[in-house]
């Protein structure tokens, strides 16, 4: 089985990457902004749990026996042993009603709760702020290190043209034996440096980019730069 290695990477670079970008859709920032969220909602059932509390209850319940008001044990009459008769409910009772309960010494205590609660909420929110600080921060510096490394990218074809130039010509002059094979080689080396500068280059954008995507949470920047 054979490989084809893609070298997208360092033989291209990106057409549009310079478009504006939020950091509102990076996945950490989501999930430290719906535990703020979920400390506040959590302060708010705290505080409520001060009031006091209702339940409501209801009973009802049914009862069969085969004998009705007229049952006389001397004769037996008012008295059917059909077990249809027997399992059908003639009597019937039930209750209902409502319950309000309330400590008289909860509130203190729910009130160091709701404080304690407000702490781990503004603490929790704290944490959004600075993550939201470092991904703007990031955001900011990834478009710089495009704009450097764009700047690089856009010089290194000319120079490896340059070194690709100057190899040619020694290896024209070389095999007319007008230079030595050391100057062959130098010029060789300085082909070999400008196409690794040029792939590195090219490389460092792609990074660039991949940090803008990173920070503002949208891959698509990376995957499809273009669009």
């Amino acid at each position: 089985m054979t490989f084809q290695p893609d070298a997208s990477l360092i033989a291209t670079i990106p057409e549009i990457i310079t478009r504006a970008s939020v950091v509102t859709l990076n996945p950490q920032l989501l999930f430290y902004r719906a535990r703020v969220n979920y400390a506040k909602q959590l302060t708010t059932v705290v505080k409520k749990s001060i009031m006091p509390g209702v339940s409501l209850f209801g009973v009802y319940q049914a009862r069969a026996s085969g004998f009705n008001y007229s049952y006389n044990p001397e004769n037996l009459s008012g008295y059917n042993n059909s077990y249809p008769v027997g399992v059908n409910p003639s009597r019937y009772n039930y209750v209902a009603g409502i319950s309000l309960t309330w400590n008289l010494t909860s509130p203190a205590k729910i009130r160091q709760q709701v404080k304690a609660q407000h702490f781990v909420a503004a603490g929790y929110q704290n944490e959004y702020e600075q993550l939201d600080n470092q991904l703007q921060n990031q955001l900011i510096l990834s478009d710089q290190r495009i704009e450097n490394t764009l700047q690089s990218a856009h010089e290194v074809p000319a120079q490896y043209k340059a070194a690709s130039d100057a190899y040619l010509q020694k290896s024209v002059l070389y095999k007319n034996g007008l230079t030595t094979m050391v100057e062959l080689q130098q010029a060789m080396y300085v082909l070999n440096r400008a196409e690794i500068d040029k792939s590195v280059a090219y490389a460092n954008v792609w990074q660039a980019l991949l940090l803008k995507a990173a920070a503002s949470g949208d891959f698509n920047l990376f995957s499809n730069p273009t669009q």
